[in-house]
């Protein structure tokens, strides 16, 4: 079934909760200039951080034993990630040795989704009508039903088989005892293969290849309800799945440090500790560093746009809420103040970048200058051809 809401919202309380946001907007506005500024001095104190480690790291060519000249030095190493640690889930009776043994659980539940549809009445107030429909999914989180609208879609409210990872704390690389963090880092993980005969503890359970199928509570505690949970799932019903990190090849870049290793700290505070599961030679491994900070660094710079832009949007919200007295005024200012939004935006994010890197590299910031310049000129030069074109 579906539920249908129908609420309106009066001019009035429309105008005075954009009032209250445009601080809140201002807030947000502001708070991007810091964010740029620091996306841009993070991107090249690391990236000269991982220039500095690279001329200076020493590749090993074997890690079996330890090489006291190289206590101090940043030295890049390849070897067999191993561990003797047998790790273990207790509730489901999985055992194996391995760097990290992981469970996933998924619960049947209930989904309430929403659909809202908004229209504007003369003088400014606001209908919405939001649609409520409910689905049965599988999902690794528990879904809170309380406040869905409709009754009769009640979920557990928690996994009682809750998802984990246990990982090694002893790994051997060579001669070499891994640190907690670069053990946290090793991946490569694959499907935990079940032994023959396998018996799980938690009773009533189904296993379909590498998926095991638990029955909710009620099911478990009664004996005589035997239905097939693939076939016939309930709410609360889970599917278990386990994979393991067996040991394997990794790659290292990081300082020696006794029988262990410490990241590097390179000039500008930078921090260089660098592992990726497989065979991976000293340079490719700083160039994929490299990729990760320009990818990183651009995920922030639109993220600090886009706080910008919202930011904004939001202290310009009074404005189309004004014009809403009149639907089509308010959508027309609604556009405009978006626009306009978009371009300061966009501008000052420009100037920002530009500003921050007049500190680190001024070639870069003269030309990001310029093509902020650029922009506004065009935008200006645009908007006096429609002027003239409009006197014609």
């Amino acid at each position: 079934m579906a539920v249908t809401e129908t609420t309106t919202e009066s001019w009035t309380s429309r105008l005075g909760g954009a009032v209250k946001g445009v601080a809140v907007g201002l807030g947000l506005f502001i708070l991007g200039f810091p964010v740029l500024f620091w996306n841009e001095g993070n991107c090249v104190k690391t990236a000269k951080a991982l220039d500095e480690g690279e001329g200076a790291c020493i590749s090993v060519e074997s890690n079996a034993k330890i090489d006291a000249e190289m206590e101090g030095q940043l030295v890049h190493m390849t070897g067999r990630a191993d561990t003797e640690d047998v790790l273990s889930d207790e509730q489901f009776g999985v055992s194996e040795k391995a760097i990290a043994l992981c469970r996933k659980t998924e619960m049947f539940q209930w989904k309430e989704n929403s659909k809202t549809t908004e229209k504007k009445n003369l003088g400014g107030s606001v209908t919405k009508t939001t649609t409520y429909t409910y689905e049965q999914v599988w999902s690794s989180s528990a879904i809170d039903s309380s406040s869905f609208k409709e009754p009769g879609h009640d979920n557990p409210g928690f996994i009682e088989f809750p998802s984990e990872e246990k990982r090694a704390a002893n790994v051997t690389f060579g001669a070499f005892h891994l640190n907690e963090r670069q053990i946290a880092r090793i991946g490569s993980e694959r499907a935990y293969q079940f032994p023959t005969g396998f018996v799980s503890r938690v009773e009533r359970v189904q296993r379909q290849g590498n998926v095991i199928l638990v029955p909710n509570k009620a099911t478990r505690e009664n004996a005589l309800n035997t239905r097939d949970i693939a076939a016939q799932p309930r709410i609360g019903d889970m599917r278990v799945t386990f994979t393991v990190i067996k040991p394997h090849d990794i790659s290292i870049v990081s300082k020696q440090k006794g029988d262990t290793f410490a990241a590097y700290l390179a000039k500008t505070k930078k921090r260089v500790d660098l592992l990726q599961d497989g065979v991976v030679d000293c340079a490719e491994m700083f160039e994929d560093a490299r990729d990760a900070n320009t990818l990183f660094t651009w995920l922030v710079r639109l993220g600090g746009l886009l706080i910008m832009y919202i930011g904004l949007s939001m202290v310009l919200k009074p404005l189309s809420v004004l014009g809403d007295v009149l639907p089509i005024l308010g959508t027309v200012i609604g556009w405009g103040a978006g626009l306009v939004a978009g371009v300061v935006a966009f501008v000052c994010a420009l100037v920002t970048i530009a500003v921050a890197w007049i500190f680190y590299r001024p070639v870069l910031a003269v030309l990001l200058l310029v093509a902020a310049g650029a922009f506004v000129f065009l935008v200006w030069k645009k908007k006096q051809s429609k002027k003239v074109a409009n006197k014609e």
